[in-house]
């Protein structure tokens, strides 16, 4: 996919190429939900990842939301159900408890960074329910239909997008 974008003249901006060594992962992930246009392969294990989540919350968070993501939906990913899309809000619960008992197991002054981590956690949370919905909602094709007809339609879906 990204060779193929790429080939159109639509540049990406991948973390494993564009980070760099020692940059600041965080500010990557800010810097994408701020974009135009955000490419999102959504996995199960993307909607279980901390760093995944956070740039799909950035998106949001960044108005739009349905205008900016282009989302693939792998087969794996459980949105498509609302008792499986309950598992991953379960999920978040659950990274959130156990987070917040191994903070209470140590003084309050080794916790630079921890509280921090939680409210990401938390927040999450929060807007798993709502992405979900609105991700399942939307025509995303397969990966492959997208991988046969080389990405087509989302080519077409982000100019339009581009031209605005």
């Amino acid at each position: 996919m990204d060779e193929t974008l790429q080939a159109k003249g639509i540049k990406i901006i991948r973390d494993k190429r564009d980070l760099g060594y020692k940059g600041l992962i965080k500010a990557f992930m800010e810097r994408i939900g701020r974009g135009k246009c955000a490419i999102a392969v959504i996995s199960d294990k993307y909607l279980k990842s901390s760093n995944c989540m956070f740039e799909l919350v950035q998106i949001a968070k960044n108005g739009e939301f349905y205008n900016r993501i282009f989302p693939i939906v792998l087969a794996d990913a459980q949105i498509y159900k609302a008792v499986a899309r309950l598992k991953y809000i379960k999920h978040w619960e659950e990274e959130i408890k156990e987070l917040d008992e191994a903070m209470k197991e140590v003084g309050a002054a080794n916790l630079q960074g921890f509280r921090e981590e939680i409210d990401q956690y938390t927040e999450i949370r929060n807007t798993i329910a709502e992405l979900t919905n609105l991700l399942k909602d939307m025509n995303t094709l397969t990966s492959n239909i997208h991988s046969e007809s080389g990405f087509e339609e989302l080519l077409q879906a982000i100019a339009q997008r581009l031209d605005e």
